[in-house]
């Protein structure tokens, strides 16, 4: 059966009296974050499904586990009043989606908590919250953004892992760079996921370069040597008298050069890689999935991967191959 990816993302927005001067901001941003996932999840082919709560003295659930492409925007339900139950909307917002039905496919949570004040108002204790994170699945990433050092200890204390807090300004030129942190922060996990990453404890600093050797065997298939030739290209060559002089007779867009460099790769373009500590080599529909890469034209940073070689398909007879690089050609 096709296991497909599911996320289910949930915003927990702080809507106390404190939040009204930002609260025009706080809206289109948000409406922002809800457009760019479904632009992301389209490019990954990840379903997203999305959840909003909105929390002042009491936590109201707007949106629940919604596929983030027919969310509304919130402009008529943001209203700012009363104190900061930030513990309390956290529980509910955790416990409404523990409920979710997770079968038939790689689910995984992530839910953000965004304050502009320390807690004060919830019925439920900083122990509560803690013991409750605690106990979440691997699957699961809880991530705050908080205004200042004191509420980013607080924090830790409610069971928030250190690299999943964030101090933002409360200001507007905040909020929106809060949006921009969201939207980062959303776009390196679901290129993470694709690598095999289910939950983080590093959520503002994901490093997304490691693509896991499982990853690589459940997504794409092992090429026998028997499907290619390796070439070792020695100085620099034009592709088709390269690969005739090896007499191999050559097919257009039957040859992979090895990426050295930064490079502009276009939709339509294939992708093969090969695992530089065992040499073996891994192909398939959903390599560009597998690397964060988007259907459009791109540019890819093979730096980015250390651990592998990426091969780019070629479809032109005069590509000029760089010296101290390989050549797969597909027999």
């Amino acid at each position: 059966m096709i296991q497909n990816y599911i996320n289910h993302v949930v915003y927990c927005v702080d809507r106390s009296g404190s939040m009204r001067p930002l609260a025009a901001e706080v809206i289109k941003v948000l409406d922002s974050q809800i457009q760019h996932l479904a632009k992301r999840s389209k490019e990954l082919n990840q379903e997203t499904r999305c959840s909003i709560y909105l929390f002042g003295d009491r936590t109201e659930c707007l949106v629940y586990d919604t596929d983030c492409l027919r969310l509304p925007s919130i402009a008529a339900h943001y209203r700012t009043d009363g104190q900061t139950a930030l513990i309390d909307a956290t529980l509910k917002a955790t416990e409404d989606l523990e409920k979710t039905s997770v079968l038939y496919g790689d689910h995984s949570f992530l839910l953000f908590t965004v304050s502009d004040g320390e807690e004060n108002a919830s019925r439920n204790s900083a122990h509560t919250l803690a013991a409750k994170i605690k106990s979440l699945p691997e699957n699961w990433t809880v991530g705050i953004l908080v205004p200042n050092q004191n509420a980013s200890h607080e924090a830790k204390k409610f069971g928030f892992s250190a690299n999943n807090v964030q101090i933002w300004s409360t200001t507007n030129d905040g909020v929106r760079e809060v949006g921009e942190v969201l939207r980062q922060t959303t776009d390196n996990f679901m290129r993470a996921r694709a690598t095999g990453v289910r939950g983080t404890k590093n959520l503002f600093s994901l490093d997304t370069s490691k693509i896991s050797a499982t990853a690589v065997k459940t997504n794409l298939s092992e090429l026998s040597p028997s499907d290619y030739e390796l070439l070792n290209v020695h100085k620099t060559a034009v592709i088709k008298p390269f690969i005739e002089s090896w007499k191999i007779p050559f097919r257009l867009g039957s040859a992979y050069y090895q990426l050295s460099k930064p490079e502009k790769v276009q939709s339509h373009k294939q992708i093969c890689i090969q695992n530089k500590l065992n040499g073996k080599i891994y192909g398939g529909s959903n390599a560009r999935k597998l690397l964060g890469l988007p259907d459009y034209e791109v540019k890819i940073e093979p730096a980015a991967h250390p651990d592998w070689d990426l091969f780019l398909q070629s479809t032109s007879v005069n590509r000029n191959l760089v010296g101290g690089t390989k050549l797969l050609v597909m027999k």
